[in-house]
C-alpha cells in the first residue's frame, strides 16, 4: 500500500518539480566539486614532479663529476632534511643493484625498477610513477631516469601521506556539501515549484467547481505570472465561449420551438379541418396543399441550419472557381427589379468596373447576395432607395447593400446574426431569422468579413470584403 502511494506521488507535478530542482542543483554541485578535486589533486601531482624533476638533475648532474661516492653523500644529506619518511633516494646499477640510497626503513620492501620499465628508459631519459607503499595506506610519487649514458638509474619517491590525507578531509567536506546541496535542493525545489503550480491549483479547483455546473466560474489572474497567467487567461476565454455556445444553444433551441410551433400547428389545424370538414374533393386538395407548403418551409429551414453547420464546423468542401462577382450582382438585381417595382423601391446597381474576379463558390455567393437584397427590399418602405455598390480594389472586392428602410436599433444590432434572431419590428414580416446568419457563414467560407451599420428609421448599410482572385 505504501510502495502504491509512493508511486503515485511521482505523477504529480510538484513532486517532479521539486525532484527535477534538488537534481540539478546536486548535479551541478557535485560536478563543480569534482572539478576542484581534480583540479587540488593534479595540483599536488604536478608540484610533486616538478620538486623530484629538479633533485633528479642536480643528481643526474653530481654523478657525472663526482660519481657513486658523490650522490651517497647528498643521498645521506637530503634524506636527513627532509626526513627519512618523507623522501627516498636509490641510485642502481645496471644490473639493478643498488649502488647507495638513503635509509629505506619507512618504505618496506618496495622494489626496484623492473625490466619494463628499464625498456622504456631507453626511449626517453625519465619516468613518473605513483605506486602503493608496502604496508601503508598512502601512496609515493616516484620518478626513474638514467644518468647519462653510464647505464645507472637514480629513483627519487617522495611520499604523498600529507597530500592523501588533505584530499582525504576535502573529500569528506564535499560530501557534508553535496548532502547539504540536496537538502537544500528539495528546499528550495519545493518552494520553487509551489509558486508555479500556485495558478494551476486554482484552474484546477475551477474545473472541479465548473464540472458541478456553475458555468460562471472563473479563475482568478490577478496574482498570476508568466506562463500559467497565459494558460489561466486561455482558460477563462474557453469558458466564456462555452458559456456563449451553452446559451446560444439554449437561444437556438427556444427559438427552434418558436419558428416551428406555427408551421405544425396550422398543418395540424388544417388536417382536423379536413378530418371532421366536408368531404369535398377540392377542399381535401387545397389541404394538401397547403401541407405541403408548410412542410418544404420547415425542410428549408433545416436545409439552411445543416448547411450552416457544415460551413461552420469545416467539414463542407466548397468548389472554389474564378467567378465575376459583377455578373452575380446583376444575375441577383434582374431577379429581384420586379419585386422592387411592386413596392416602387428604387433599385439601381453602382460599380467601379466592368467584372470584379474573384475566387469562389458560385452558387453560395449567389445565396448570400439573394439573402442580403431581399432583407433590404422586405424592410424598405413604398417609394424607398435600394443602392447595390461594387468596388473592385487591388487585394479585395468590397460589395455594399444600403437602404433607406426601417433600420435597427442599437440594442438589436449587436445580435442581428444570431441564429434565429429576429428583431421584434421584423417579425410580422416572414422569414426564419437565419439570412444573416447564413450570409455571415458564407463570406467567412471565402475568406471575408461581414459589418452592417444602422440608424433606427433611417437605414441600413451592409458591407461585405471578400479577397481578390491571385493573379498569375
Amino acid at each position: 500500500m505504501f510502495l502504491k502511494q509512493i508511486s503515485r506521488l511521482r505523477h504529480y507535478l510538484k513532486i517532479k518539480l521539486t525532484l527535477w530542482y534538488a537534481g540539478v542543483l546536486t548535479l551541478t554541485l557535485l560536478l563543480a566539486l569534482f572539478f576542484l578535486y581534480t583540479s587540488v589533486e593534479t595540483y599536488f601531482i604536478k608540484s610533486k614532479d616538478v620538486a623530484i624533476l629538479s633533485e633528479y638533475k642536480e643528481f643526474k648532474i653530481l654523478f657525472q663529476h663526482g660519481g657513486v661516492s658523490a650522490v651517497q653523500r647528498e643521498v645521506t644529506l637530503e634524506s636527513g632534511t627532509e626526513g627519512i619518511d618523507n623522501v627516498f633516494f636509490r641510485l642502481l646499477t645496471p644490473e639493478g643493484q643498488s649502488a647507495a640510497q638513503s635509509n629505506m626503513a619507512h618504505w618496506g620492501s618496495m622494489a626496484a625498477p623492473g625490466r619494463a620499465i628499464k625498456s622504456r628508459l631507453k626511449m626517453e631519459p625519465f619516468r613518473f610513477e605513483t605506486i602503493p607503499i608496502p604496508g601503508r595506506k598512502y601512496h609515493a610519487r616516484t620518478l626513474t631516469g638514467r644518468l647519462g649514458e653510464s647505464g645507472y638509474f637514480m629513483q627519487i619517491g617522495h611520499s604523498m601521506k600529507n597530500d592523501e590525507r588533505f584530499l582525504h578531509h576535502l573529500n569528506d567536506i564535499f560530501m557534508v556539501f553535496a548532502a547539504a546541496a540536496v537538502l537544500v535542493g528539495i528546499v528550495c525545489g519545493g518552494l520553487i515549484s509551489w509558486k508555479a503550480t500556485a495558478g494551476i491549483n486554482e484552474i484546477t479547483t475551477a474545473s472541479r467547481t465548473i464540472a458541478q455546473g456553475r458555468f460562471d466560474t472563473r479563475v482568478p489572474t490577478k496574482n498570476m505570472k508568466g506562463d500559467v497567467a497565459n494558460l489561466a487567461v486561455a482558460f477563462n476565454t474557453m469558458l466564456d465561449r462555452i458559456q456563449a455556445l451553452v446559451a446560444g444553444m439554449q437561444e437556438v433551441t427556444d427559438n427552434i420551438a418558436h419558428d416551428l410551433r406555427s408551421p405544425v400547428t396550422r398543418i395540424r389545424s388544417a388536417a382536423e379541418l379536413a378530418l371532421h370538414g366536408a368531404k369535398d374533393p377540392e377542399e381535401y386538395t387545397t389541404v394538401m396543399a397547403n401541407t405541403i407548403s408548410e412542410c418544404d418551409r420547415l425542410l428549408a429551414l433545416l436545409e439552411t441550419m445543416l448547411f450552416i453547420s457544415e460551413i461552420e464546423s469545416g467539414t463542407r468542401e466548397p468548389r472554389m472557381e474564378g467567378v465575376d462577382l459583377a455578373h452575380l450582382v446583376h444575375e441577383a438585381c434582374d431577379l429581384f427589379q420586379p419585386l422592387a417595382e411592386d413596392k416602387r423601391i428604387a433599385l439601381s446597381v453602382q460599380q467601379s468596373t466592368p467584372t470584379c474576379l474573384i475566387t469562389g463558390e458560385s452558387a453560395t455567393l449567389q445565396r448570400m447576395i439573394a439573402n442580403l437584397l431581399d432583407n433590404a427590399l422586405k424592410y424598405t418602405a413604398e417609394d424607398g432607395r435600394v443602392t447595390v455598390r461594387l468596388e473592385a480594389l487591388r487585394n479585395e472586392a468590397i460589395l455594399v447593400f444600403e437602404d433607406n428602410g426601417i433600420g435597427i436599433t442599437q440594442e438589436n444590432l449587436p445580435r442581428i446574426f444570431d441564429r434565429f434572431y429576429r428583431c421584434d419590428k421584423s417579425r410580422h414580416q416572414r422569414g426564419t431569422g437565419l439570412g444573416l446568419n447564413l450570409a455571415r457563414a458564407i463570406v467567412r467560407e471565402h475568406g471575408g468579413d461581414i459589418h452592417v451599420s444602422s440608424q433606427y428609421v433611417h437605414g441600413t448599410i451592409v458591407t461585405v470584403r471578400l479577397p481578390r482572385a491571385s493573379r498569375t
